[in-house]
Parts: structure tokens; sequence; C-alpha cells
């Protein structure tokens, strides 16, 4: 039961113009949606992809349930496949999560989005989401 976690940092939390448009996803976000999918889905497996992985790996520690899996000899597209292919997804607001949660083929997948995609009104993108996809 592998659920991807999504964290991007980058440009969304150096640039300050990017980060007034597109704002960055909490660490509390993350902790209520492992919480939501914990409560969810039997024994979960945590699979952690970030462009800060050190930041990732420093806020959610070692757990024995918590797997840090990108690296950089993984190219962006294996990242996105290995994405795609866990059953269950925390996606950041960042087209690039939001492709590895769309590609699974799971019919029964949960998907943890952000309930407000941009920090802009009014929303460019209102029906980017799936309803079936669950806004925290």
């Amino acid at each position: 039961n592998c659920v991807s976690v999504h964290i991007r940092r980058g440009d969304y939390v150096k640039d300050q113009k990017t980060q007034n448009f597109h704002g960055n996803c909490s660490k509390d976000y993350y902790e209520r949606g492992m919480e939501y999918i914990q409560s969810n889905v039997t024994d979960p497996t945590f699979c952690f992809f970030s462009d800060d992985i050190e930041w990732t790996k420093k806020e959610f520690g070692e757990h024995p349930k918590h797997l840090f899996v990108s690296n950089p000899r993984l190219e962006d597209y294996e990242e996105l496949v290995l994405m795609s292919f866990c059953k269950h997804h925390i996606i950041a607001n960042s087209s690039f999560s939001w492709w590895g949660a769309w590609l699974n083929t799971n019919p029964h997948k949960i998907v943890v989005t952000p309930k407000k995609w941009l920090q802009v009104d009014p929303d460019p993108q209102p029906n980017i989401l799936p309803d079936s996809w669950v806004r925290m």
C-alpha cells in the first residue's frame, strides 16, 4: 500500500513572486493527509518524492514506513513513473504530482490535494481537481 507524497519546494519557496502565486503546502497539510490515508488504508508506506529531499528527510524523519525515493540518480520522468505506480497519493499544488496521481490506474486510489490550488482569486483553473480527489 504505497502512497506517494510529493513535496515541491524549489521556486515555490525561493522566489517571492512564485510563492505569492502558487504558495506551497505546509508540513501540517502533509501530516493531515498522512493521517487521512492511515485512517482509510491498511498499513500504508509513505514514499516521499521532492525536489528538496534533504529538507523532506529532516522534516519527516526516520520512520519504518517512510521511504525517501528522490535522489540525483533518478531522472524526473523516472520519478513520475514511480509516483504513478503507488496506490494512493498526497500531492502538492504542482502539475508534476498532479500527473503522478492522474496516471495512476488504481480505480480505488485516494488522492489528497490542497484545498486551494493557487493563491490568487479568482482561481484561473477551477476544474483542475477531479471531484473524487480529497481536498484538505
